[in-house]
């Protein structure tokens, strides 16, 4: 129980809001390409560009996020005296405005931005923007006009042999 008590007394310490965004950020780098590859409604080009853009936001996001978080604490302590209360607060605040600010704006920027040409270069044949169907469903075939079905749909949930002798006596079900 020591190790854990330590742990946790530690945490708290040094408790900064980067340390948990860039957790979440690593945790969905690694859980949501794997989601995202493994969903069999999808076509397998689809299902590997979605995993690979979900895989590069946050190789974009997690040094963006960490630049700017770093940058609000740097602003703290030119802003405050060094060594106050007011520097660790004022450094926890700006360092989650920077997080903010990565989150809302500077990430689907630099998304935007860099990705496309990247995505091109990865996947040339493939267009996002088109309709894409998985391979497993197959398309309902249906009788051309003139022709009728040959075997007509059996209702009798009862399988009855025709060797019982229900059959034989004409009681069918």
């Amino acid at each position: 129980m020591p190790f854990i008590h330590k742990l946790c007394e530690r945490l708290g310490k040094n408790n900064k809001p980067i340390y948990t965004v860039l957790a979440i950020a690593c945790g969905k780098g690694t859980v949501r390409p794997i989601l995202s590859i493994t969903d069999k409604k999808e076509a397998p080009d689809a299902r590997k560009y979605a995993a690979l853009r979900e895989l590069m936001t946050e190789f974009i996001g997690v040094p963006t996020t960490m630049t700017l978080g770093m940058l609000g604490e740097l602003a703290a302590k030119v802003l405050t005296k060094k060594g106050s209360i007011k520097q660790k607060n004022a450094s926890s605040v700006l360092s989650f405005f920077g997080i903010c600010l990565a989150a809302g704006y500077f990430v689907p920027k630099f998304c935007n931005i860099g990705m496309p040409p990247v995505m091109k270069k990865l996947m040339p044949d493939y267009d996002p923007n088109a309709v894409h169907t998985p391979q497993d469903i197959k398309p309902e075939r249906k009788n051309p006009v003139g022709f009728k079905q040959l075997k007509s749909p059996n209702y009798n949930i009862y399988q009855v042999k025709t060797d019982s002798p229900y059959y034989r006596a004409g009681m069918r079900v």
